[in-house]
């Protein structure tokens, strides 16, 4: 049945019949290629980044901005969310109750204490756990497309590392910024467009509206709801473009206007700090056992597999290195599953998440990863001055986070040039 077609027959359906009383319907906003965003969606968005807004202590801007910029935040997720069931991207029941469980641990509640505070948030359980599913199915569909096509070359790393010594150990700075994003193939129309657009937010700056503000209103970027603010950063997580500028600023000023490939940048400096020039690591010496998801083993029976082993470990006592040997799908298996000690940065995310968890001496319950179910045991934990080989590692992880970052808007910004985009007044 095509799209145009549904549409008709839902507001047949909807039609109330001769007589009776009228039943509302909810107003369609935009059309994402064969999906729909109603005013209702989007009335709920704008009241939860209203709350964070306030809660931020950021200035609030215009309402007609605020709501464009949810509006697009919402068609970028929503086309990102389609073309992750269309290439096949699943999210197990499972696999939500276990981020659900991680956001309540970092609160330091229970679940259902942390369900309780969300809904004084104004969202639902069931809104939770469904903004939970898009954000998973989305980070799996951006690992697939971008994380695992990114590189890192030698001369990147030695760059990196040269970089880091011969930063002075005050450098670290408090970093917020607005991006005007340049489309794919930008007519010169279209660069003066976004120019302006450039020259309109550095106005705004200017005349004492507050940069969050205006961040807010007019960045592209995927932080422009949180005022632009990146974070605390030092000079080995910024691009040479950014830091180039932040060199000559001082605190509360504002950047001149940078262009890189993917836009116009406006940068503000908020705030600088020091940072010890010793870089100590905590390793964690740990084991696992893989119960691989694949078309031969369904999740499901992965699952089963993984419960059952962990209750011989936990309830019945049996050694977890030799169940290690005998059922693991890891090649690690024939060590007992040891993975000596790692560093931060080394695992995939969830299975390092679970492994910060943990207290050592404890198993835990199946983690879900993109390779399937993981039980995962902490022997030991350390603090360690990193060596060259480990400051590699850490140059290397750096470096990737400073590539997906840009590459992951670019990408975005394909997604979106591709996807069937219709506003509806």
């Amino acid at each position: 049945m095509s799209f145009l077609l549904k549409c008709i027959l839902f507001l047949l359906v909807s039609l109330p019949a001769f007589g009776e009383e009228p039943i509302a319907i909810d107003r369609v906003v935009a059309i994402v290629g064969e999906s729909v965003i109603v005013a209702s969606e989007l009335d709920k968005e704008m009241s939860l980044a209203k709350n964070n807004i306030t809660n931020s202590g950021s200035s609030m801007p215009g309402l007609n901005f605020l709501r464009q910029q949810v509006l697009e935040r919402m068609i970028t997720r929503k086309a990102l969310e389609d073309l992750a069931d269309r290439t096949g991207i699943r999210v197990s029941d499972n696999e939500v109750r276990l981020a659900l469980q991680r956001l309540a641990q970092q609160q330091n509640l229970s679940i259902t204490d942390y369900l309780n505070a969300v809904e004084k948030q104004g969202l639902s359980a069931y809104q939770l756990r469904q903004s939970i599913l898009v954000e998973a199915k989305i980070m799996k569909l951006r690992r697939r497309e971008v994380e695992t096509k990114l590189i890192v070359n030698e001369s990147e790393i030695e760059s990196y590392l040269k970089k880091l010594r011969d930063t002075p150990a005050s450098d670290e700075s408090l970093v917020a910024h607005i991006l005007i994003a340049i489309p794919e193939n930008a007519t010169a129309e279209d660069l003066e467009v976004v120019s302006n657009r450039a020259q309109d937010a550095l106005y705004k700056i200017d005349n004492g509206i507050d940069f969050r503000q205006v961040a807010a209103e007019l960045s592209d970027a995927s932080d422009a709801l949180e005022g632009g603010v990146m974070g605390w950063r030092d000079a080995s997580n910024l691009p040479d473009l950014f830091l180039d500028a932040l060199k000559v600023m001082r605190i509360g000023q504002r950047s001149e206007i940078l262009r890189s490939p993917n836009g116009f940048h406006i940068l503000f400096l908020l705030d600088k700090r020091g940072r010890d020039a010793q870089i100590i690591v905590q390793q964690t010496l740990a084991r696992h056992i893989l119960f691989r998801v694949d078309r031969a083993v369904s999740e499901e029976d992965a699952l089963i597999k993984a419960m059952g082993i962990r209750n011989r470990i936990v309830v019945l006592g049996e050694d977890f290195e030799q169940l290690a040997k005998t059922t693991s799908d890891d090649p690690s298996g024939v060590k007992g599953g040891t993975l000596g000690w790692l560093m931060p940065g080394e695992t995939v995310p969830e299975f390092e998440q679970a492994l910060n968890s943990l207290e050592p001496g404890t198993v835990s319950e199946p983690v879900r990863t993109q390779f399937g179910y993981h039980l995962i045991e902490v022997l030991d934990r350390r603090d360690s001055d990193v060596s060259d080989e480990r400051q590699k590692a850490v140059a290397r992880q750096a470096i990737l986070q400073q590539k997906l970052e840009f590459r992951f808007e670019e990408w975005v910004r394909q997604v979106r040039d591709t996807t069937f985009i219709k506003y509806v007044n």
